[in-house]
């Protein structure tokens, strides 16, 4: 990323000082002093208006048909943040067979989908008034829930990048994948770390269910390198799907064990401030990790998902099923927003220095909130313990059934029909497998009585 002038002049200063110390003395606390202004003047630095009160907007999943409404932009514009963060489903571009099931579109019609999102009216203006970072998800990658082996990745690379106006000669153009980081004000003020969880992630397969990893060996060196040379009060780490919960079997999550290897390297380099935000699953959620002795202060997760379309817009009874299928562990019901939204942080640095959350509505108005003290988000390694009982360490499929239990005990009707579909699709999967095996004894039993029957009147015709 070229720097500007001023950068520029700062980093030719600060050489004509190092050349004049090593003439006199050889001081080595000064030149890593030295490298660490280096390192902070080369990373991107997003000015803001008032750097006591930094205002940030973010959000996913837009157009998913193509043609919504998405007013909801002026309003985030009204707003006047500092900054919009993407974090992904900037338009859903693979192609609608059946949903779930989607396809690649052609690069065509991609470029014709981001380009209709891009130049809409509503976000035109918050384009024009409001700098804005993001990194994509599946629908923006190319297809539902994808990973690494999606084979025009790189096509669609480029494609998201000239959505999100990034310059020709950016890095981002060239590497593998959309991970990148900014400062925010300054580099002591808020640093904003986008995950890519797409390019690199494993595919599931029959002989593995699951994939073990997200990131990538690339990737997951640098964001070491990100955290461990952070001179940030906040960290924000963005992710197009949610890091933290485990126990809901319906949207994609981190791996749990890419989640503890996050949480390891926090502890490993100390890193105060950080806050978990994600995308995806159609509505606006506050999570919070129940052990704070694995991370060393109390960890956060700030979902928004569903500009223009939301959770309840595709599934009946959208309320009733989440009290049923999310388990408690990290949130509850006065946790969510299942409507259109956008998230909101509002950082202060004065006096009392915190941040606030914000779940908007598409009318601006405040669905969600929640307060924070920075000195709650220090990083305590008096409190840290990784060997601490944690319910998030109980069998997540346990954790479920609990949850679906206590619902069936309280009589929920929903819950009830959950399980009369569950029986009546296993009654069927029963019953599909047992066809062959009917089909075979049918053939095998119409052969044998053939042969028979044929070995009957064979013996009549030597009797005659």
């Amino acid at each position: 990323m070229l720097l500007s002038n001023k950068y520029l002049f700062l980093i030719h200063r600060y050489n004509i000082h190092l050349n004049q110390m090593l003439k006199t003395s050889f001081n080595l606390s000064f030149i890593l002093l030295l490298s660490t202004i280096f390192q902070v003047l080369t990373l991107r630095t997003i000015p803001v208006q008032d750097k006591d009160n930094i205002l940030l907007t973010f959000g996913s999943c837009n157009r998913y048909y193509g043609d919504e409404p998405d007013d909801i932009f002026y309003k985030i514009a009204d707003m006047k943040p500092d900054l919009w963060i993407w974090l992904g489903d900037v338009a859903y571009v693979d192609e609608k067979i059946m949903p779930p099931i989607f396809g690649y579109a052609g690069e065509a019609k991609i470029k014709e989908k981001l380009d209709s999102a891009k130049n809409s009216p509503p976000y035109a203006h918050l384009r024009n008034t409001t700098q804005i970072v993001g990194v994509w998800d599946d629908h923006d990658y190319g297809l539902n829930n994808a990973g690494k082996s999606f084979e025009h990745k790189n096509i669609t690379q480029q494609l998201w990048l000239d959505f999100i106006d990034e310059p020709k000669n950016s890095p981002r153009r060239k590497q593998a994948g959309l991970y990148e980081a900014y400062y925010v004000g300054d580099s002591s003020k808020i640093k904003v770390i986008l995950l890519d969880v797409r390019y690199f992630k494993e595919d599931s397969s029959i002989l593995k269910p699951k994939g073990t990893d997200l990131l990538g060996r690339e990737q997951w060196e640098w964001l070491e390198k990100e955290l461990k040379e952070n001179t940030a009060e906040y960290v924000l780490i963005g992710s197009g799907i949610q890091v933290i919960p485990d126990d809901r079997l319906v949207p994609e999550h981190w791996y749990a064990a890419n989640r503890d290897r996050l949480f390891a390297l926090i502890r490993k380099y100390k890193t105060s401030g950080v806050i978990l935000l994600s995308g995806d699953v159609h509505y606006a959620e506050i999570l919070k990790y129940p052990c704070k002795e694995h991370i060393g202060y109390e960890l956060y997760e700030f979902t928004s998902s569903g500009l223009t379309h939301h959770v309840s817009t595709h599934v009946p009874f959208a309320d009733k099923y989440m009290d049923v299928i999310v388990p408690g562990t990290w949130s509850t019901k006065q946790d969510r927003f299942l409507d259109l939204n956008f998230g909101v942080l509002k950082f202060s640095f004065g006096k009392d220095k915190g941040v606030r959350f914000e779940a908007r509505d598409a009318n601006s108005k405040v669905a969600l909130e929640k307060d924070l003290k920075y000195n709650d988000l220090k990083f305590d390694s008096k409190i840290v313990n990784e060997g601490a009982k944690c319910i998030s360490q109980r069998n997540k499929y346990l954790r479920f059934g609990e949850n679906f239990g206590k619902s069936l005990m309280k009589g929920e009707w929903l819950a009830y029909g959950i399980l009369g579909l569950i029986a009546i699709i296993g009654w069927l999967l029963i019953k599909l497998v047992k066809l062959p095996y009917w089909l075979l004894r049918k053939l095998v039993g119409s052969g044998s009585a053939s042969g028979a029957k044929a070995q009957s009147q064979k013996g009549k015709v030597k009797q005659h």
